[in-house]
């Protein structure tokens, strides 16, 4: 195998930077920590919507709780028991 073969084969398993796609993270259905965020649209105890790069990412549930917030990442915890991905 040529050296330009194996660089491109090394290219289609390389990840995409993070600075463009988020970084969820679950612990069960009872916690989430998603980095990349870039604003919470909408926060209630039943949903909280998370504007991303990429996309919007809907959190259904009970008791659902914004433990944690910074400029870049939060940490949501609760019962989950949906989550919608919308690009």
């Amino acid at each position: 195998m040529s050296k330009n073969e194996k660089q491109k084969k090394l290219r289609f398993y390389e990840l995409p930077p993070m600075n463009r796609t988020p970084c969820i993270e679950f612990s069960g259905n009872r916690e989430v920590v998603i980095e990349g965020s870039k604003g919470v649209l909408e926060y209630s105890a039943e949903c909280v919507r998370v504007n991303t790069v990429g996309m919007v990412i809907s959190l259904a549930g009970r008791e659902l709780n914004l433990r944690c917030i910074s400029d870049s990442s939060l940490i949501i915890d609760g019962f989950i028991t949906n989550v919608e991905f919308t690009v």
